[in-house]
């Protein structure tokens, strides 16, 4: 059993709106198979990983646990696309900044 792998599967297809029913047809096994991924019973191949991380646009070393940092493929977008994904990454990084300045600050008051 590869250590968080279902909880990573589980999350992944809720927040992209899919049913265990959907994610199985996707990928061509039975939902009782990706239920069995999901609760930790059992776990897919190394096949199965590679096609969960192209479904969810996540690497691979993100669902094995190895580089826990979550990943998002933009190979298929133009360069317009590339930039804006940048531009809305750098502007939730400068959000969650000045939220941690602000939360020091108010720390330092007490």
């Amino acid at each position: 059993m590869i250590y968080g792998l279902y909880e990573k599967i589980k999350t992944l297809r809720v927040n992209s709106g899919m049913s265990q029913v959907q994610l199985a047809e996707r990928l061509g096994v039975t939902k009782s198979a990706v239920n069995a991924w999901e609760t930790g019973t059992n776990s897919p191949s190394l096949s199965y990983i590679i096609k969960l991380a192209r479904i969810f646009g996540v690497s691979t070393d993100y669902l094995l646990g190895v580089n826990e940092r979550l990943t998002v493929d933009i190979t298929g977008l133009d360069d317009m696309q590339r930039q804006s994904v940048m531009l809305m990454i750098n502007l939730f990084r400068q959000g969650n900044s000045s939220t941690n300045v602000k939360k020091k600050d108010d720390d330092m008051e007490m």
